[in-house]
């Protein structure tokens, strides 16, 4: 082969590296801003969430399971307890969004006040506690927290206590 033949076969395919990677690059663009654009979309939005949700009830239904080892429907506080003594378990909630220190806490923070542990109360329970604090939560605390000081004042026959006589006390 001459030169020119060299030169050709070598031009052939630079210019078929170049132009896959130039049709590479626009699709991925493209790409990108496809998905931008789905994910500010609030159909896209919705059906997300409820896949999620629909995720951690089966996921926390799977956890109800393998803790209910008398298998009567219910979690009392000693299962709980025993579930949560394997450190699989404690790692797989807090990739789940919720670390846990203490199950005897945990218990009676997802507990309605009957000392067991349903399924529903385990989903709906595990989803209000993990994650951080919310400012809604923080600002309902914060409200309950004024109607409980408003009521013992009353109680105890003393005038409301302001906010800013609180934060002045300090």
């Amino acid at each position: 082969l001459s030169s020119q033949e060299y030169f050709a076969i070598f031009n052939v395919g630079y210019k078929l590296v170049i132009g896959f990677a130039a049709v590479g690059i626009i699709n991925a663009v493209f790409i990108q801003e496809t998905f931008k654009v789905a994910s500010s979309d609030d159909t896209v939005m919705m059906r997300q969430k409820e896949r999620d949700r629909r995720l951690h009830t089966k996921k926390m239904k799977t956890l109800f399971e393998a803790a209910d080892e008398s298998g009567d429907g219910v979690i009392d506080m000693e299962e709980f307890r025993r579930i949560f003594d394997l450190p699989e378990i404690r790692t797989w909630l807090a990739a789940q969004d919720l670390q846990v220190t203490d199950p005897d806490v945990l218990f009676k923070l997802l507990d309605d006040g009957d000392k067991q542990l349903t399924a529903e109360e385990l989903v709906r329970g595990v989803d209000r506690l993990k994650g951080n604090a919310k400012s809604v939560d923080l600002e309902a605390f914060i409200m309950e927290q004024r109607a409980f000081v408003s009521q013992v004042c009353a109680g105890l026959g003393l005038p409301a206590v302001s906010r800013i006589s609180l934060v002045g006390q300090n």
